[in-house]
């Protein structure tokens, strides 16, 4: 197995070599295919994309547009600082954040997997948790601003559902002010709280018994992990955030070594030691493509102050800088290039079309 000394390796590289092979003895869902395909097409001039243009030395040069696919890295971190960039103006001013990350015990798992629905309702009830936590600290009704990434995947690729949440440290009551409930979290109660919680919106879903079992199993509650370090900038907070949307169940710098039979990997537990993972190829790619959500699925979240008018206006925003403030320079000259078009046609444009679109501009 070769090893991967100068990240020669990549996730795309492992389905570009093994996908067509995967498909004659595996049934993949529709959704699981469709975002594989865009993987492998991404940078394919039919899919369209952004024409520049250089005064200095009358160069032409076609970007075509990225898959977008939940597969990409590259997609990915392009969305994702793009994401972060217009999320840091729309947080609240002058407020600590938290990270924290809901998880349920591996007896549970099994359920999310086989019904995704219950993404939103894991996500649904870290919300209710953690207000009602930050409304006990303060002695009343609190909202505090929420925005969860759901993450169906731990980092050894498996199986395994949890929330990251950024939330504000306290809330805004009933007369609009926002109270701190400063940097207490009574870890205790939150734990015991969010097992209750999340139990009891899992009953209808699960088979009789296992919630009984898992009070007996966990009577000290289900785990919520609390970073110590608070958040106070908005561009720290908002940087910080992007680390989890679009994360990819894994990143192609953990791959270390691959020769078309098997994969082998590292990842590094909360104590920050490594480990080491062999899977065979079909196996990783399983693996991989089983945290694919459904179409129109939501994995990120906001809740209160970060909610749906707010989303709106970031993803609108994104839309408009993919679209009108990508910067690009010559090839030739390295001069800054001019914006000048960007189309979704199956075929770009020539070059003739283009000089007469760019004389009319004029």
């Amino acid at each position: 197995m070769k090893s991967n000394n100068k990240n020669l390796f990549s996730v795309k590289l492992i389905f570009q070599e093994n996908w067509e092979e995967y498909l004659k003895t595996h049934n993949p869902r529709e959704i699981e295919k469709v975002e594989v395909e865009k993987m492998l097409s991404c940078k394919d001039e039919s899919r369209g994309g952004f024409w520049y243009y250089c005064k200095n030395c009358s160069e032409y040069l076609f970007i075509p547009f990225g898959c977008n696919s939940r597969l990409c890295s590259c997609c990915g971190k392009r969305y994702t600082d793009q994401w972060s960039s217009m999320l840091a103006e729309r947080l609240e001013k002058n407020i600590f954040h938290r990270h924290l990350v809901f998880g349920i015990p591996d007896m549970l798992w099994k359920y999310f997997q086989d019904d995704r629905t219950l993404y939103k309702v894991l996500m649904d009830i870290s919300y209710k948790t953690i207000r009602e936590t930050f409304s006990k600290i303060n002695h009343q009704d609190v909202v505090p601003g929420v925005i969860e990434v759901y993450h169906p995947f731990g980092r050894d690729v498996k199986h395994q559902p949890h929330v990251h949440m950024i939330v504000t440290e306290g809330g805004f009551n009933k007369e609009g002010k926002f109270v701190s409930s400063g940097n207490y979290i009574p870890y205790n109660a939150l734990h015991k709280n969010w097992e209750y919680n999340i139990l009891k919106a899992l009953k209808k879903h699960i088979p009789k018994g296992i919630v009984e079992m898992a009070y007996a199993r966990y009577p000290k509650g289900f785990c919520v992990y609390v970073r110590k370090d608070r958040i106070s900038s908005r561009k720290g907070l908002a940087k910080y955030i992007g680390r989890y949307v679009r994360h990819p169940a894994i990143a192609n710098t953990r791959i270390i070594a691959y020769n078309r039979e098997a994969v082998k990997f590292y990842w590094k537990d909360h104590d920050d030691k490594l480990h080491y993972k062999i899977m065979l190829v079909d196996d990783f790619i399983s693996a991989i493509i089983q945290h694919i959500p459904e179409k129109n699925q939501k994995l990120v979240r906001y809740y209160n102050a970060y909610s749906r008018k707010k989303k709106k206006s970031i993803k609108s925003s994104i839309t408009m800088t993919f679209s009108k403030n990508k910067i690009d320079y010559c090839p030739k000259c390295h001069e800054k290039m001019e914006f000048i078009y960007y189309f979704e046609e199956d075929k770009p444009l020539d070059k003739n079309k283009l000089s007469i679109w760019l004389e009319m501009q004029r």
